[in-house]
């Protein structure tokens, strides 16, 4: 028993003062994966569904973090893709890397959400979706900033960054408010379009992500999971976003429907 004790605490110290293992580390992430895998799957319970994706964004999410703060194994690609970006970059791929990371750059996605936000609304007759994209996108920031100063990783090295950035690097902000704001915009707007339109719309919203994602390389601006990790909180918020709004707008659609088939009573 002292034995299976010391082991416990032996293995606790480890996990809580030092860097988390490769094994760990790996291992959180397979079971975030699953997690949110068998959450978009499961069909029996919309709130269990979310709930179990919500669960895996989360480990995904704090798992990255811990290994980014304590440079773990999950850290290890970031030099040598951003040597390789460093290394084949030209005079018009800058000129385009920079024009794509200034649509995604934090103040032009604020613009683009409220004014998303307030045409979503005008068209639905409605506050709530408007709301739903505003406070989804507002949330995910808030939510990068705070992990940015939590985790306080420092950028590339200056002298190989086209565009000049000294904030804390992780996550992407860039990426988080881009993600946040095309995804929570696309299952808003397509809550009643065909199969084929919601493909083709969220094709379109991990398109731009991943572009702005890669400019923020290619610029030098971030590190490899600096994106990943603005991917995962940008999907932590939609998740999120997206369960409110299903659950508030069918609740607006309930009384819609009950008053419409009152009406038809009253004509029988």
């Amino acid at each position: 028993m002292p034995a299976t004790v010391s082991t416990v605490r032996n293995v606790v110290t480890e996990v809580l003062t030092e860097s988390t293992t490769a094994e760990i580390a790996v291992a959180a992430i397979v079971v975030a994966a699953a997690l949110f895998a068998f959450g978009s799957i499961y069909r029996a319970s919309s709130v269990r569904s979310t709930v179990l994706r919500t669960c895996g964004l989360v480990l995904a999410l704090v798992t990255l973090s811990i290994q980014v703060y304590r440079n773990g194994w999950l850290t290890r690609f970031d030099g040598p893709v951003t040597d390789w970006m460093v290394d084949h970059r030209s005079g018009a791929l800058d000129q385009i890397a920079v024009a794509v990371t200034d649509l995604g750059s934090p103040v032009a996605t604020a613009l683009l959400g409220i004014t998303c936000g307030v045409l979503i609304s005008w068209r639905a007759r409605s506050v709530v979706p408007g709301l739903i994209v505003i406070g989804t996108v507002g949330g995910a920031a808030v939510a990068s900033t705070v992990i940015k100063a939590l985790v306080g990783r420092e950028r590339p090295p200056t002298n190989i960054q086209v565009l000049l950035e000294t904030g804390h690097s992780f996550p992407s902000g860039h990426v988080t408010g881009t993600a946040a704001l095309f995804g929570i915009a696309v299952l808003v707007v397509s809550i009643d379009r065909t199969p084929a339109v919601k493909r083709l719309l969220m094709l379109l919203a991990v398109t731009v992500t991943f572009l702005v994602a890669l400019t923020r390389l290619y610029l030098g601006a971030h590190w490899l999971t600096d994106v990943i990790g603005g991917a995962i909180l940008a999907t932590l918020a939609v998740t999120v976003g997206g369960a409110v709004f299903l659950s508030l707008d069918g609740h607006t659609r309930r009384p819609r429907h009950a008053q419409s088939e009152t009406r038809d009573r009253a004509f029988v």
